[in-house]
């Protein structure tokens, strides 16, 4: 068990919200349908707004800035999207911050940017600090079990990520290596792999293992200043999905997505990929996930483009050729 996770204070419990909300004079909360049901009930008094996270754009989020009202705390309850609008209004505002999140589909209540989406793309910005993340056992348990095991994207990726990041080295590309990373990618897969079994069945001290994950690789992400050692090409993938469909499907799911197609696209033992998906219960037929072929296909087709345009960091993607072979690899790889 990864023992000396390092990164924001954490609190791990039940029916965590009500006593946080009786501490402030005023607060705002910034959420999602889902999430605010079920936990909205515990409030103890009226927030001063409640915003529903539906849009990363910077004009969207600066609007938000400019709108409401000043309070005493903002509170991010839900997914990515509201952790990092959350995240926004923190750090535009400096107003203490705290984070509940109600998925662990996406490590973004333990790192400090916020990932806009602009220009067709993902870029980074912001530098938010919560007084603390909240992790309410509660709140998991509500949430569809397909998507609490799906939390797994963004430790998997270190898998293709690793890979890419050392090719990018060899290549001369920066940022340099880094021993000590490198080493904890191969950790955090370990680690994931003992604990998918528990993640699969429910059991807190899964949700709990895979948690301590995303914190500790959140604050290396922000130590090192980059997250080579757990984003490149799956990542990449995913958001050239995006760009190419005008839709998403939950992150951590769309990321192992990416790690299934870009490992096997890598020769880089993509059945350790898949090992640790099945022993999860994860989702991975692109049925289940609500994905067409055609768009997997058209997603690879433009991404050496697609990560030359947006600038992203080196990695398998730039200058492959995707061609019928390489296509027809994928397809029997995504066919378990």
């Amino acid at each position: 068990m990864l023992n000396d996770a390092k990164g924001f204070v954490t609190e791990y419990g039940r029916g965590l919200l009500g006593p946080l909300s009786t501490e402030f004079d005023s607060f705002g909360v910034v959420t999602q349908p889902e999430p605010w049901a079920e936990v909205g009930p515990q409030v103890e008094g009226e927030p001063t707004w409640v915003v529903m996270a539906d849009d990363l754009s910077p004009d969207h989020l600066n609007t938000l800035v400019d709108g409401l009202e000043e309070v005493s705390a903002v509170i991010g309850i839900g997914g990515g999207t509201a952790m990092d609008t959350a995240k926004w209004l923190h750090w535009r505002r400096q107003t203490p911050l705290y984070q509940l999140p109600s998925l662990p589909s996406v490590n973004a209540c333990f790192t400090r940017m916020t990932a806009l989406r602009d220009q067709g793309g993902v870029r980074y910005e912001g530098d938010a600090v919560p007084e603390k993340v909240l992790v309410d056992y509660d709140l998991f348990a509500a949430a569809p079990a397909e998507l609490v095991r799906g939390g797994i994207g963004d430790v998997l990726s270190c898998h293709t990520a690793r890979f890419d990041w050392e090719l990018a080295v060899a290549s001369g590309h920066d940022p340099g290596w880094d021993e000590e990373a490198a080493a904890m990618s191969l950790v955090y897969l370990e680690e994931l792999a003992d604990l998918a079994p528990q993640l699969a069945s429910a059991a807190d001290i899964g949700i709990r293992r895979l948690m301590e994950c995303h914190r500790d690789i959140g604050w290396r992400c922000h130590d090192l200043g980059h997250a080579r050692f757990e984003e490149g090409s799956e990542h990449f993938f995913a958001y050239s999905f995006e760009a190419i469909t005008g839709r998403t499907i939950m992150h951590g799911e769309l990321v192992a997505l990416g790690v299934q197609v870009m490992s096997t696209l890598q020769g880089n033992n993509p059945e350790v990929a898949r090992s640790i998906i099945e022993a999860s219960g994860m989702r991975h037929r692109l049925d289940d996930l609500g994905v067409t072929w055609d768009e997997v296909e058209r997603s690879l087709k433009v991404l050496p483009e697609f990560v030359e345009e947006q600038g992203l960091w080196f990695s398998v993607a730039n200058g492959m050729v995707i061609g019928a072979g390489e296509l027809e690899a994928v397809r029997q790889a995504l066919d378990w």
